[in-house]
């Protein structure tokens, strides 16, 4: 698998460049107070203070505001929070994010009705709008948590460098789907249990540990030991750094939020996303590996392996500092 070298040297590179932050998503929350009145919550990502992008929200013209809008910078996020009344409810009516369609990231919508019951959804670039229901299918439940799934794990760059650097040491494709699946299967298990809250653990923490994950990965392949345990059998140490990410799906999971009806089945699905996501990341380095394998022959195995593990550990460690720094 030589030729895998050479692919993730250009993909590390890419990431490092284009997303040293993870893309974060904004964020719209309806929760029903009573007497037709609700509460909104309106978050969105900044970047040195400053929003990215600038998105509005839009409802129709019936529905009033009772409380105005009042907006504070926290955690490089500006987060508006007011109070919206329409004597009839908002079902039927719907909300427009004005920018949206020229943005490249969904606004993650979350309604909660007067008895707590929770109703996920998305609002995508293609389709600015929403239009508000009194309850959703579990077919909605299913398309929109899968949909979450994938995006996620193709949005979070620590997540897909740690697999891209399972791919790396994996040296046959039997190795690599057994590493994959066990991988697979800890976060499954870390996911369950952190979304249904059987285990509670401290986010900041976990994050660190993940990009610490992926420094001891990325400086294995510097080393390049090939008789080291992580070489001989990468499915015992994807398995037990995959425990440490499936909390970090799982605190993502937990801001989305689970309808209360559908809890089972929205996170079942959401991690069926996860792998749905997890296998395009893998077929695009294969795809592309088989395209771009005939370059840069002449380069041999060790420059690349070090060049690699080197530029991951680089990215990786300064993610390690970002996030220590947040305890």
């Amino acid at each position: 698998m030589k030729w895998f070298k050479t692919l993730l040297t250009f993909l590390v590179l890419f990431s490092a460049l284009s997303f040293g932050d993870e893309i974060r998503p904004s964020y719209l929350q309806i929760k029903a107070l009573g007497a037709n009145a609700y509460d909104v919550i309106w978050k969105v990502p900044t970047k040195n203070n400053v929003l990215i992008p600038t998105l509005q929200v839009e409802f129709d013209k019936d529905v009033r505001e009772i409380k105005k809008p009042a907006g504070v910078v926290v955690e490089r996020s500006f987060i508006k929070n007011w109070r919206i009344h329409r004597a009839e409810g908002l079902a039927g009516t719907k909300v427009k994010i004005i920018g949206l369609s020229s943005s490249t990231s969904e606004v993650l919508l979350r309604i909660i009705d007067e008895e707590g019951s929770i109703i996920t959804g998305s609002i995508s670039p293609d389709d600015p709008e929403y239009t508000f229901v009194s309850s959703v299918s579990r077919w909605d439940t299913i398309k929109t948590y899968t949909e979450l799934g994938t995006e996620h794990i193709l949005e979070g760059t620590d997540h897909l460098l740690f697999v891209a650097c399972l791919v790396m040491i994996a040296s046959t494709l039997g190795k690599l789907l057994w590493t994959i699946t066990g991988f697979t299967l800890a976060h499954s298990v870390t996911l369950f249990l952190a979304a249904m809250d059987w285990i509670r653990v401290p986010i900041p923490p976990i994050e660190a540990a993940i990009a610490l994950s992926i420094v001891f990965l990325a400086l294995e392949i510097v080393k390049g030991d090939k008789n080291s345990l992580t070489y001989r059998y990468p499915g015992v140490v994807s398995s037990s750094f995959g425990l440490l990410h499936g909390f970090g799906f799982a605190s993502a999971l937990m801001e989305i939020g689970l309808p209360q009806n559908e809890r089972i089945t929205a996170l079942l699905f959401f991690n069926v996303g996860v792998e749905v996501g997890q296998l395009i990341f893998v077929a695009f380095l294969l795809t592309l590996a088989w395209f771009i394998r005939s370059l840069w022959k002449k380069s041999t195995e060790v420059v690349w392996s070090k060049l690699v593990g080197y530029t991951i550990g680089a990215v990786a460690t300064m993610w390690l500092f970002q996030r220590v720094l947040t305890f």
